[in-house]
């Protein structure tokens, strides 16, 4: 696997063989490989692992008459991104022909599309100055990255030396790009298809990996909850301990639970064996602040810092216990093993009571409908929502929305709230897509009370005018310099005072 999820290599790398010849008294590798090895490692030291981001670079011999392999074709469509590196040799070959046209395709038909935000899945590597007119389509839009040190339009100009400050300048820009696109990828696959997420009847609960010395208590915990009828017990992971696939199961697991519960104490826990000095029940809290609605955090009432051996370790708890939360909402108890289960309980009893004051209304349900290039950006409002005990639902679409009209009719009857995201899009489809969800309100007798246009980066030279329509006010919110919890809150507020699940 690699370090995104979903897929089994993070780089593909397409190059022609002639640009990693070397001279026969060279003792230097040739320049792909001498990259390949670069790119290697500063992937990894972004990431903070060792060996974490998987790279594919096909180095075996290839006969001039030999098919394009199957394992070329299998490794193509398993990438996150691609990276293509131009000259004059990656023009005269078929094989890069073929890999560059098979990403492509693939990458056009899968649920992120050719771009996450405004981050290209092709990285366009030059090894010689080639005219824009002589690009392939596919890299069309895009600046490329000049790895060769002509001066003018007219040079042609070599590769740069790898061992030369131009190169590790050039890289460094590379990999920052590289690190983004994959990092995104890696985002929405954590929260892919969040509306398809079955919630099961009853309150469910996450029961997070403990130290050994906790085993007696998460057991007892666990027979006292598993006594309750109207409780929903996930425990039991790791496995799998391998740490990309460990995340993606935990981040199931927490996505589709009300509460996590997680019980700490002086000892950190078993280890991840690919993230030194990080451990299972101390990486489970992390991914639970990031994609939980709720999180229960328990240590002993006598628990001292001050003995904690690992002072990482301390570090982290004094973090959860005193330091700042920012966006993240979460109890943090000191307290005895026996009050564990009664506190558990009594927020299980606190949602049954929320949940049955506000039955029937659509106070608690928003639409976030936005187009695929922003679909990052509802990503983070949609995890905001949860962590403020509302259902949003996220319909991504293309640019011809309509396909699912179905599921979006049933949604607009349920929602109190819509949002529309205005970032890389056309201002034309803001107001497009507004009217027409507008209208099928109307038409269906949705409640819907209060509209809001998320405006994401990049900033916008004006603003949108005439939106306000007779039933319901569009909510401007400004959140191209980063995410503004203020303009979201201020919405909530205006649907409430709407009506909306009065």
């Amino acid at each position: 696997m690699g370090w995104v999820a979903d897929f089994k290599y993070d780089v593909f790398i397409s190059y022609a063989r002639v640009d990693d010849l070397t001279a026969r008294d060279d003792p230097q590798p040739g320049w792909i490989t001498r990259f390949h090895d670069r790119l290697r490692v500063a992937l990894n030291k972004k990431v903070g692992r060792a060996d974490a981001v998987s790279i594919w670079r096909d180095t075996r011999e290839i006969r001039a008459n030999q098919l394009f392999d199957r394992s070329i074709h299998d490794a193509v469509e398993s990438a996150a991104v691609f990276l293509a590196v131009d000259s004059h040799g990656y023009r005269e070959s078929p094989y890069c022909s073929q890999e560059l046209a098979l990403f492509y395709a693939k990458a056009l038909k899968e649920p992120t599309g050719l771009a996450t935000a405004n981050d290209y899945r092709i990285f366009h590597l030059l090894l010689n100055n080639l005219p824009r007119s002589k690009w392939r389509p596919e890299f069309a839009g895009t600046e490329g990255f000049p790895f060769h040190n002509a001066t003018g339009p007219e040079q042609d100009g070599e590769p740069i030396e790898p061992s030369s400050e131009p190169y590790h300048v050039r890289l460094s820009a590379l990999v920052e790009d590289i690190y983004r696109t994959l990092k995104r990828l890696k985002e929405r696959a954590a929260v892919a298809n969040p509306v398809s997420l079955s919630k099961p009847a009853g309150f469910s609960i996450f029961l997070a990996d403990t130290p050994d010395s906790l085993n007696l208590v998460r057991k007892r915990v666990l027979n006292e909850l598993k006594a309750s009828s109207e409780l929903l017990v996930s425990t039991g992971v790791p496995p799998p301990f391998e740490d990309s696939a460990h995340e993606e199961r935990v981040r199931r697991e927490i996505a589709a639970a009300d509460l996590s519960v997680h019980l700490l104490d002086a000892f950190p826990g078993r280890e991840i064996a690919s993230r030194e000095g990080t451990t299972y029940p101390q990486r489970q809290v992390e991914l639970a602040l990031d994609y939980g609605r709720s999180q229960l955090i328990w240590v002993p009432k006598a628990l001292s810092l001050e003995l904690v051996e690992d002072k990482n370790y301390a570090g982290f708890l004094d973090r959860l216990e005193n330091g700042p939360r920012k966006r993240a909402t979460y109890d943090f108890q000191r307290d005895s093993p026996s009050s564990i289960t009664r506190q558990i309980l009594a927020k299980a009893e606190e949602a049954k009571s929320r949940s049955q004051s506000s039955a029937g209304s659509p106070s608690d349900a928003v639409l976030l409908e936005t187009h695929r290039k922003d679909e990052d950006y509802a990503i983070d409002l949609y995890r905001y929502l949860l962590k403020h005990n509302l259902r949003p639902y996220l319909d991504p679409q293309d640019d011809n929305p309509g396909k699912n009209l179905t599921f979006l009719t049933q949604w607009m009857k349920e929602v109190g709230i819509l949002i529309l995201f205005y970032g890389a899009v056309a201002e034309e489809w803001v107001r497009n897509r507004l009217r027409e969800l507008l209208k099928l309100a109307i038409e269906q007798e949705c409640p819907l009370r209060a509209c809001g246009v998320y405006v994401a980066p990049p900033r916008k030279p004006g603003s949108l005018t005439g939106l306000n329509l007779p039933l319901v006010s569009v909510e401007w919110m400004d959140h191209t310099r980063g995410f503004n919890a203020r303009a979201i809150d201020q919405l909530l507020l205006r649907a409430r005072a709407a009506g909306v699940g009065s």
